[in-house]
C-alpha cells in the first residue's frame, strides 16, 4: 500500500496526517489555512511521503520545516504563526498534566485573544502591542497573571528554537493590582472546622477539609489521595497524583482523571499527630491500597464543584467567615508554615515547588524583616 502523507485543516489551521512505523501521525504545522500555507504544507508532505518511500524519514516535525524558509535570520518566527505556536504550547501542557479547568479557563480564551488580535508577535514590538490589548480588556491582576503565562509561553518558544528571545521577557506587570488575601486565619481555621464537624448534611467531609488545611494539598491531589500513598507504620503520605477534571473540563466523579502532580513532582510529608489518628480511625479493615481515601457518600469520587458550591460554602457561611474556595486552604497552610518557621524552603516542600522561587514571589512577605549585623563600634 502507498504511503502518503495529506495535509488537513482544522480550526483554520494546517496539519499533517501519516502513518510511520505503524503508528498514526499527526502533526501540527504552524501554518494557516491560506494558499500561502497550502503550498508550504503540501511541500513538507511531499518530503515527508518521499522519506518514508525511501528509509529516510526522521520523527521530528522540526526536522521538516527548515526546508521551506528562506535565508532572512528572523524569517522562522513569520513561518510558524503565533496561533499555531500557542496551541502546540496548550497541547504540550495538557500532555505535561494541566488539567481540564485550566486549559478551558486559562488557554482557550488566550487563544481567542491570539485571534482576535490577528497578527504574530515577531518582537518585543509586537508582544506589547498584545499585552495592551489584554489589558485593555481586562482587571489589572488578571493582566498581569497572563503576562506571567506569556512569559512561560516565550520560554518555551526559545526552548524549541521556534523564537530566538523571549518577547514578553522585558515587559513589567502593571502596578496596582490587589494583593491576594485568601488565606484563612487560625481563628477562621478552628471555626470552619469545628462547624462541620457538628453539621448534620456535611459532617462527612470534615476529615477532608481537615486534611486540606494541614497538609496544604491541592483540592485534586486530596480527590486522587489512594490508601496506598499512606503508610501509617512510619507516619508519612506520599503526594504523587491527583485526580483531575476531565479534558472537557466536566467536574462530575466519572469525568475526572488521574493524572500526576501539576508540577510533575512527587513528595513526602511527615504526618502529624492528629493526621495521623485521623487517617488510621479512617482506614477500613478491609481497605483495598487503591482505593480512594476521600470519596462522596455514596462512595464515588468528589465533585469540585459541587463540593466547593454546597459543602465548602455552607459551612464558610454558618461559622460566619467570608467564603474563600477550597484551593485556599492549601495557601493557607503554605502560609502559617512560613510563618511560623520563617523558612521559604520549607514553604516549597510542602507545596511541592523544586526550588522557592514562585514560593518566594507569593510568600515572601511574610517573614520577619531583616535585622542588620552589628560589628560593634570599631575603627
Amino acid at each position: 500500500m502507498a504511503v502518503k502523507a495529506s495535509v488537513y485543516s482544522q480550526d483554520g489551521m494546517l496539519r499533517l496526517n501519516f502513518r510511520a512505523g505503524g503508528q498514526r501521525r499527526r502533526w501540527t504545522l504552524g501554518l494557516p489555512d491560506t494558499p500561502a500555507g497550502q503550498a508550504k504544507a503540501q511541500e513538507i508532505a511531499s518530503r515527508v511521503t518521499l522519506d518514508l518511500m525511501t528509509g529516510a524519514y526522521v520523527d521530528d516535525p522540526d526536522h521538516y520545516r527548515p526546508a521551506v524558509v528562506t535565508n532572512e535570520p528572523d524569517d522562522r518566527d513569520r513561518f510558524v504563526t503565533t496561533l499555531g505556536l500557542w496551541q502546540e504550547f496548550t497541547e504540550s501542557r495538557r500532555v505535561g498534566g494541566t488539567g481540564g479547568v485550566s486549559i478551558t479557563g486559562r488557554y482557550r480564551p488566550m487563544e481567542s485573544n491570539l485571534k482576535r488580535f490577528g497578527r504574530n508577535i515577531v518582537d518585543e514590538a509586537t508582544a506589547r502591542e498584545f499585552i495592551e490589548l489584554l489589558r485593555s480588556r481586562q482587571a489589572t491582576r488578571s493582566a498581569n497573571d497572563n503576562l506571567v503565562l506569556l512569559r512561560g509561553f516565550g520560554k518555551w518558544c526559545v526552548d524549541g528554537g521556534q523564537w530566538t528571545a523571549n518577547h514578553f521577557e522585558r515587559i513589567k506587570p502593571l502596578k496596582g493590582a490587589k494583593p491576594r488575601r485568601d488565606a484563612f486565619t487560625a481563628q477562621e481555621v478552628r471555626q470552619f472546622l469545628s462547624c462541620i464537624k457538628t453539621d448534620r448534611h456535611y459532617w462527612y467531609y470534615h476529615d477532608l477539609c481537615f486534611t486540606l488545611f494541614h497538609l496544604g494539598l491541592r483540592p485534586s491531589e486530596a480527590f486522587g489521595l489512594k490508601w496506598k500513598h499512606l503508610d501509617l507504620e512510619r507516619g508519612t503520605v506520599t503526594i504523587c497524583e491527583s485526580l483531575s477534571r476531565g479534558e472537557d473540563g466536566r467536574s462530575s466523579g466519572r469525568a475526572r482523571q488521574h493524572r500526576s502532580t501539576k508540577t510533575g513532582q512527587m513528595r513526602i510529608l511527615r504526618l502529624s499527630a492528629p493526621l495521623l489518628s485521623m487517617f488510621e480511625g479512617r482506614r477500613p479493615p478491609d481497605f483495598s491500597p487503591e482505593g480512594l481515601v476521600f470519596t462522596t457518600p455514596r462512595g464515588l469520587p468528589v465533585d469540585d464543584h459541587s463540593f466547593s458550591q454546597r459543602c465548602w460554602r455552607s459551612i464558610c457561611q454558618r461559622a460566619g467567615i467570608p467564603y474563600k474556595p477550597p484551593y485556599c486552604a492549601r495557601h493557607t497552610a503554605i502560609s502559617h508554615l512560613i510563618e511560623s518557621t520563617g523558612s521559604l524552603a520549607a514553604g516549597a516542600r510542602l507545596a511541592g515547588h523544586v526550588s522557592v522561587e514562585m514560593v518566594g514571589r507569593v510568600y515572601a512577605h511574610l517573614i520577619e524583616e531583616m535585622t542588620l549585623p552589628d560589628y560593634g563600634h570599631g575603627a
